[in-house]
Formats: structure tokens, sequence, C-alpha cells
């Protein structure tokens, strides 16, 4: 398990519309095997060393989140474990506004609430080993 380190912030809005469909929700049960809260948690890794771990990590253990119909957005998912406490995944969408260093991840929860976070408090991201 890699441990990485960031800070919860606020996202542009955009997750909500992506998580409300069935395709995007069925995929994620199967990949990441829960039922997404509607809605992403974002987490900015601020450490170049954290954002590039992220990087190598990533590319190699996540799965794609393929659309129905051709031309619709689809996704790389990757789950994970935040807090050592909440099971989620990182979700990579195929276009997406956010920053490079910027995380979208879904859980079964509302995480802020659940693990009481509010932006600029730090997150640690568990990412399984490959």
């Amino acid at each position: 398990m890699t441990a990485l380190i960031g800070v919860v912030t606020s996202g542009l809005g955009h997750g909500a519309g992506f998580m409300a469909l069935a395709w995007v929700r069925d995929g994620i049960r199967q990949i990441a095997g829960f039922d997404p809260y509607p809605g992403t948690f974002n987490v900015r890794l601020v450490d170049p060393a954290m954002l590039a771990q992220w990087t190598r990590l990533g590319d190699g253990l996540a799965r794609r989140l393929d659309p129905p119909r051709s031309g619709e957005c689809g996704a790389r998912v990757v789950p994970v474990m935040l807090a050592s406490e909440v099971a989620a995944a990182v979700i990579v969408p195929d276009v997406t506004a956010q920053a490079g260093d910027v995380l979208e991840l879904v859980a079964p929860v509302h995480v802020r609430s659940v693990l009481g976070l509010r932006d600029g408090e730090p997150v640690t991201i568990e990412v399984p080993a490959g």
C-alpha cells in the first residue's frame, strides 16, 4: 500500500452530473465494489513527488470505464482507501477541466461529513500495491 497525502479542495461541480449517469454508477460498482455517493470528493496533491508517484501508480492500476455509446466521456478508475477508513476510488474522466494535480474521488458516503474534513485540511489516500 502506498500513501499519498494531499489537501481537500472544492471541485468544479461537474462530478455530480457524471456520477448521475447509470452506466457510470454501474461501472464503479463493478470496479470498486460500492454504490457511489452522488458527487465527488477532491484532493489536491500539492507535493510534486506525490503527484509523480500517483501518475506512476495510477496508470498501472487503472481500469477502464467505457461509455455505452461512442462520443460520451469515459474514465479510468482506481480503487483506493481514504484515511484508512473509507473505501473510495479515484475517477479520472477522459475529458476534464480539473487541474492535473487534483484527484476526483468517489465513495459510498459523503466523505467530508464522515471524516469531518474541510478545504485545506490534509487527507491520506492509500493506493494498493500493483
